[in-house]
């Protein structure tokens, strides 16, 4: 399933490689990234989807930037060396809203596929 038909209204998709970083600073919102194509997809306990982390940020642009190149999220800087990604995004425009829209995608996203995407590495706690 696409990112666009698991969650509503994402913009996208958009090459990571691309001037997306600059487009996107400064924009506060949550923000999905999965592997392009059809022939790649992770096995999950409940199917397999393209989809490996689920994010958000105050910044999405600088915060892409520090994914490419730091070695936090499981792993997320050695699918981004292997494989060509996609960002789709959805601006938030209340900064008290963005850790709730990104752990209802997540939840959301366990509850299809039985985890969280395999660079979140857990659910967010949210109370």
């Amino acid at each position: 399933m696409t990112p666009k038909r698991l969650f509503e209204k994402l913009e996208g998709p958009f090459d990571w490689n691309g001037a997306i970083s600059g487009k996107l600073a400064d924009e506060a919102g949550v923000y999905v990234i999965n592997a392009k194509g059809w022939d790649w997809k992770l096995d999950y306990p409940c199917g397999k989807s393209d989809i490996i982390y689920i994010g958000e940020s105050e910044d999405i642009g600088r915060r892409l930037k520090e994914h490419k190149f730091s070695g936090q999220n499981h792993g997320l800087v050695g699918y981004a060396n292997r494989l060509r990604l996609n960002i789709y995004y959805r601006r938030v425009y209340h900064m008290s809203d963005l850790k709730k829209n990104e752990a209802d995608m997540i939840i959301h996203f366990e509850n299809i596929y039985g985890r969280a995407p395999i660079c979140n590495g857990q659910t967010p706690n949210i109370d």
